[in-house]
This record gives structure tokens, C-alpha cells and sequence, in this order.
């Protein structure tokens, strides 16, 4: 039997705030391409799962957030996902 390794954890100062994030998992990831083309809803969907809300708040927040910031929260779910690295 495999071992189930946890989900990795983290945080991230997000507009002076230190936010909690979890990474995306496997499954959750794979479910990213089903957005294809639609960058909005696939934001909203990594933005609820890692923040822990429904795709309405994340939808919200992501409404009332200017790019820069909601870019820096996007990016370090994606690097404690292991979708993108460094700087990126």
C-alpha cells in the first residue's frame, strides 16, 4: 500500500495579512485542465481549494483585488503545488 503524504502547508502575506495556503492535489491539479482556455474560473477554483472557500468567496476576493496581489497569491500556490517554481 502507498503511504498517503500530507498535503503541504503554508502561508503567504497577502495585502499585510499572513494567509494560510494548502497545496493543490494531485487530482486537483489534473482538475485544472478542465477549464482550458477559462484563466478566471481556473484562478477561482486554485484560490478555494488552497484558501479554503467556496468558489463564491475566492470569485469575490479575486473581483475586489487588484492583479498584482491576487498574482502573488496565485503564484505561491502554484509553487507549494509544485506547478511552477522560483520566481515565476
Amino acid at each position: 500500500m502507498l503511504p498517503v503524504v500530507p498535503l503541504a502547508t503554508g502561508s503567504v502575506e497577502v495585502g499585510g495579512a499572513d494567509v494560510p495556503i494548502r497545496s493543490l492535489s494531485r487530482s486537483e491539479v489534473v482538475g485544472l485542465t478542465k477549464y482550458g482556455d477559462d484563466t478566471t474560473s481556473a484562478e477561482v477554483f486554485m484560490v478555494a481549494k488552497s484558501c479554503g472557500l467556496s468558489e463564491d468567496e475566492a470569485r469575490a476576493w479575486l473581483d475586489a483585488t487588484d492583479a498584482a496581489t491576487a498574482g502573488e497569491l496565485l503564484k505561491a500556490i502554484a509553487r507549494i503545488s509544485g506547478i511552477a517554481s522560483g520566481e515565476a
